[in-house]
C-alpha cells in the first residue's frame, strides 16, 4: 500500500526550528499586571506568542500581579495579558534574547463588552427549557463536539440554517421527539441576530488563585483554518505527540522540541484538506508496547495500525467478520498482553488480538434491566463509548446514552460482563485508578464520580455550575493519583486531589477550548488537545495540542526560576 505523507512545514509555510533549543539560548521575561487604578491583578494569563511557530507559552500572574515567562526560546514574540472582565492587552512584537529581558508592565482596562469572553458554560445557561427532560436531551445530543452559544456557534442566520444544524448534530438519535418540534425556535430566540442583547447580566468569575497560579501552558496550533478536527492525542515512544485529524482522514504528529509537524494520510481516506467528506474518520489512538499506533476509524468501520519506524499501515475491518464492517468504532485501549480493546458506538465492545492474526471478538453486553443499582434511566440509544484497562486486566467501558458503566473479565470466555447504573447522566470517557477505583465523568449532569466495584458504592462530586458543565473525559495521573477532568465547555481543565477532595480549575489561554482526552508525560506534564468542531468556532480557527505543567513538574530549574510566579496565596 503506497504511503501518503505530507510535510506540514510545506503545507503551512511554517518556520521550523532546526533542532532543540539549547539552555544557553533560552530567555526570561518578567513583569507586572495592574488595573487602571494601579491595583495588582492576580490570575491574568500572560502569553508569549510566536506567530511564525504557531505556538504560545503562557503563565499566570501571582497575587502581587507579578509574572515570569522563563525558559522561553530566543525569538520574536507578542506578549498578551488576558483576564476575564478586562480587555486583552498586547505588546508590539518584541525580541526576547537569551538571559534576562527588560520587564514588561501591563495596565488592563475593564471590558466594555463581555460577550466574547463568555464560555459555553455560561452561554448554555441562557437557553430556556420546557422541562428538565428537554434540557438533558439537548445537552446529551447537541454538545458532543462543540461549545454552545459562542460566537462561531451563533453564525446561522435563518431558522432553516438552525434546522439543518440540529439535524446534523442529532447523529446519535438521542434528541427527544417533542423537543425536535420546538428547539429551532428556542435556538433562534436565544442565540440569533440581536438575541445577545436580551441575555441576563453576567458577572465574570473570580480570578484564578492558589494552586492554579503555578500553571504553565504551551500550545501548538495544528491543522489549517479550514475544517480540521484534532480529535484525540497520544504520546509516542519517539518523543513526538501524535493526534488524529478526523475531518481530514489523517494522522498528524508534533515534535515539541523542534516544532515540526507532519501529516500521514490514512489509507482509504480522503485527500487531506480537500473538500471531500471524510471516509475513514480516525477517532481514537493508542500506542502498543512496541510504539506502533492503533487507531479507530469511526466512519470507515475499520481498525488501523501505523508503525512510526517504518511508516507502514495495516488496516482491517473492526468487526469479527471481514465481510462486514463496524458501525462506529470509537475509543480504544491496549492491555498488558497487547490486545486492543475498543468500543463501537453502534454495537458494543470488541477486542483485536495482534498476537493471533488480528482476530476480532465481540462481547455481548447486558440489557438495561440487568444493571446493578437504580441509576437515572437511559436516553434513546445506547452508545458504547469510553473504555479503560484496570490494573488487574479487567476492561471497563461506558454506555453514554444507555447510562451504564460495565466491566469485562477477559480471562472468562464470555467476559462475565457486569454493568452498573450510575446515579447521574452521561458516563463518558472513564479511567480506572491504580487501587481499582473506577472514576467516571457524568457529562450530562456536570459531575464526576468514583465507583468502588467491591461494594457497588458511588461517590459523586459536583463541578462548579454543574448544570452547564460538560465533562467529556477524565484521567488519573499515574504519579500523583490526582484526577484530571476536561472542562470542555468552560475553557479550562480541572484537577481533583482525592486525599483532600480539593478541586482546582486551570484556565486555558485560548477561547473555545474543547478537550476530549488527557495524557500524561514521564515528567508529570498533562497533555490535551483542542478539538472543537467546527474549528471555525475557535479563537484562531485551528485545532491545537496543549501541554500543561505545574510548578516543579518540568524540571528543577523551572521550579526554581518560576518561584516568583507561583507565590502561595489565595
Amino acid at each position: 500500500m503506497p504511503l501518503l505523507r505530507w510535510k506540514l512545514s510545506a503545507l503551512l509555510s511554517l518556520t521550523i526550528l532546526a533542532g532543540s533549543v539549547a539552555a544557553a539560548d533560552l530567555g526570561r521575561i518578567s513583569g507586572t499586571v495592574v488595573d487602571s487604578s494601579g491595583k495588582p491583578l492576580r490570575g491574568a494569563i500572560i502569553s508569549g506568542i510566536q506567530e511564525d511557530q504557531q505556538k504560545s507559552i503562557s503563565v499566570l500572574s501571582d497575587p502581587q500581579g507579578r509574572f515570569l515567562l522563563d525558559e522561553v526560546p530566543a525569538d520574536l514574540y507578542t506578549l498578551r495579558a488576558r483576564l476575564v472582565g478586562y480587555e486583552d492587552n498586547l505588546t508590539d512584537e518584541l525580541e526576547i534574547v537569551a538571559g534576562d529581558n527588560k520587564p514588561v508592565e501591563f495596565t488592563m482596562q475593564a471590558a466594555k463588552d463581555l460577550t466574547a469572553q463568555r464560555t459555553g458554560t455560561s452561554l448554555f445557561s441562557e437557553m430556556k427549557w420546557e422541562n428538565e427532560e428537554h434540557r438533558m436531551s439537548f445537552k446529551m445530543s447537541c454538545t458532543y463536539c462543540h461549545q454552545i452559544g459562542t460566537q462561531g456557534f451563533r453564525t446561522p442566520e435563518e431558522p432553516v440554517d438552525w434546522e439543518v444544524m440540529i439535524t446534523r448534530m442529532d447523529g446519535f438519535g438521542a434528541l427527544h421527539k417533542d423537543l425536535k418540534k420546538t428547539v429551532v425556535k428556542q435556538l433562534v430566540d436565544t442565540y440569533a441576530e440581536d438575541a445577545p442583547k436580551k441575555w441576563s447580566t453576567w458577572t465574570p468569575p473570580e480570578a484564578p488563585k492558589g494552586k492554579a497560579l503555578a500553571m504553565r501552558v504551551v500550545e501548538w496550533d495544528m491543522g489549517k483554518t479550514r475544517p480540521s478536527m484534532i480529535h484525540d492525542l497520544e504520546l509516542g515512544h519517539d518523543g513526538r505527540v501524535w493526534a488524529v485529524d478526523m475531518a481530514n482522514d489523517a494522522l498528524v504528529s508534533l515534535d515539541p522540541k523542534t516544532g515540526e509537524r507532519e501529516l500521514y494520510a490514512v489509507p482509504g481516506g480522503k485527500e487531506p484538506y480537500s473538500d471531500e467528506p471524510m471516509r475513514m474518520g480516525p477517532h481514537s489512538l493508542e500506542c502498543d508496547a512496541a510504539g506502533a499506533i492503533w487507531i479507530t476509524c469511526a466512519t470507515g468501520g475499520k481498525m488501523a495500525k501505523f508503525d512510526p519506524s517504518t511508516e507502514e499501515w495495516t488496516v482491517v475491518s473492526s468487526a469479527p467478520d471481514p465481510a462486514k464492517r463496524g458501525i462506529y468504532p470509537h475509543t480504544l485501549r491496549v492491555d498488558a498482553k497487547g490486545v486492543v480493546w475498543y468500543t463501537d458506538a453502534g454495537r458494543g465492545v470488541f477486542s483485536l488480538d495482534p498476537n493471533n492474526n488480528n482476530v476480532r471478538k465481540f462481547y455481548n453486553l447486558p440489557s438495561a434491566n440487568q444493571a446493578i443499582g437504580q441509576g437515572v434511566g437511559e436516553s434513546r440509544g445506547v452508545t458504547p463509548y469510553g473504555i479503560s484497562i484496570a490494573p488487574n486486566g479487567h476492561v471497563w467501558y461506558t454506555k453514554l446514552n444507555g447510562n451504564r458503566v460495565g466491566r469485562i473479565n477477559p480471562d472468562v470466555p464470555d467476559g462475565d460482563v457486569k454493568e452498573w447504573a450510575p446515579p447521574f447522566h452521561g458516563p463518558r470517557r472513564l479511567e480506572v485508578a491504580a487501587d481499582g477505583t473506577v472514576w467516571v465523568p457524568g457529562c450530562g449532569s456536570g459531575v464526576f464520580a468514583k465507583l468502588d466495584p467491591e461494594t457497588d458504592k458511588w461517590t459523586v462530586y459536583d463541578l462548579p455550575d454543574k448544570e452547564n458543565q460538560f465533562p467529556y473525559a477524565l484521567s488519573v495521573h499515574p504519579q500523583t493519583g490526582d484526577i484530571w477532568i476536561c472542562g470542555t465547555t468552560s475553557d479550562s481543565m480541572f484537577r481533583f486531589i482525592p486525599k483532600t477532595e480539593e478541586l482546582i480549575e486551570y484556565p486555558m489561554p485560548s477561547r473555545v477550548t474543547y478537550t476530549r482526552e488527557i495524557e500524561f508525560d514521564k515528567d508529570g506534564s498533562v497533555w490535551v488537545c483542542n478539538s472543537n468542531w467546527p474549528n471555525r468556532h475557535t479563537e484562531r480557527r485551528l485545532g491545537s495540542i496543549i501541554r500543561i505543567s505545574l510548578d516543579g513538574t518540568v524540571n528543577e530549574a523551572t521550579s526554581k526560576s518560576r518561584a516568583v510566579a507561583s507565590t502561595a496565596g489565595n
